[in-house]
């Protein structure tokens, strides 16, 4: 990320980033490993006054969904910032998707408030190579823009409800439904603050173990542009990662987030790289064990502050 002249609004970058969980329209194959060999792509970057809101609602995991069986989650959306939905995206974060132990696609139909919505894009892995399984886990994306700005957000509930409707007996598992909202702060509001954004989707497992070493279970985002460093008064980056720091056997889990930190020659001169970062403001983050799975679903998510 390059930086531009000083800008005369404080900024707030904001990059969202939606782990693990192409068929939209268009179906591609599930080819996939527990390599990171899927990066998330940006699909909305701009720079409003307003604000941006993730929030998973009272999502629990569902357990498997026969045919015909619903998962409901509400929003409270009277929390939603801003007066003008500029964007909102429902994710839906599935696994165990499979027919007779084969993995397949879901079958599902998604409502909002009772008005039916239909997904934009589905992104999908699985662990892919032979063996028990290997069923597909992927996140489906809904653009529900439209059906926020018409709901009531006064009354300060938004429900969402997903359906498996495949005849031929598939099933699947939903570990939560993640409701992303843009929106721009009242007219009237000359205090409101700008922000920058950048918002990245994909689905990506990643797994170190069956001869996967942990540079290869390494997956990679990148948000491109230009910003004034000197001139952002905040900056937040927020990750979903469903199951994020599972292991089997009650082993401690290990991972590592990273974040502008050199992955290359510079990472084995630790003390040039320090010198670095004190002389000119060079390096980034880094966060070691930020995902612990259990029981409770809020763990599969993390949101990390960085500057």
């Amino acid at each position: 990320m390059s930086m531009r002249s000083p800008s005369p609004f404080n900024r707030l970058m904001l990059a969202l980033l939606l782990f693990f969980s192409v068929l939209a329209l268009l179906i591609t194959p599930a080819l996939g490993s527990y390599a990171g060999d899927k990066p998330l792509n940006t699909i909305a970057h701009a720079e409003i006054r307003g604000a941006v809101s993730f929030t998973l609602g009272d999502s629990t995991y569902s357990g498997r969904l026969l045919q015909n069986d619903t998962y409901t989650v509400s929003f409270d959306t009277a929390a939603v910032p801003g007066s003008e939905v500029e964007l909102a995206r429902l994710y839906l974060y599935w696994v165990w998707s499979q027919r007779e132990n084969v993995g397949v696609y879901p079958t599902l139909e998604l409502s909002a408030n009772r008005e039916d919505l239909s997904p934009v894009v589905t992104y999908t892995d699985t662990k892919g190579f032979v063996g028990r399984y290997d069923y597909y886990s992927g996140v489906t994306v809904c653009d529900c823009t439209n059906s926020l700005a018409r709901a009531d957000r006064v009354a300060g509930s938004y429900t969402v409800t997903v359906t498996n409707t495949d005849p031929n007996g598939s099933t699947f598992s939903l570990q939560g439904i993640g409701l992303l909202v843009v929106a721009n702060c009242p007219r009237e509001d000359q205090d409101c603050q700008y922000i920058e954004y950048w918002i990245n989707e994909g689905c990506d497992m990643i797994y170190a173990d069956y001869g996967i070493m942990p540079e290869m279970a390494t997956s990679r985002s990148y948000f491109n542009g230009e910003l004034a460093v000197k001139e952002v008064e905040k900056a937040m980056l927020i990750t979903v990662v469903p199951s994020g720091g599972y292991v089997s056997g009650g082993e401690k889990a290990h991972n590592t987030l990273y974040f502008n930190e050199e992955s290359g020659w510079l990472k084995e001169l630790p003390f040039l790289k320090q010198l670095l970062k004190l002389i000119f403001g060079f390096g980034g983050g880094v966060w070691h064990d930020v995902y612990i799975a259990d029981t409770t679903l809020p763990s599969r998510s993390g949101s990390i502050s960085a500057m």
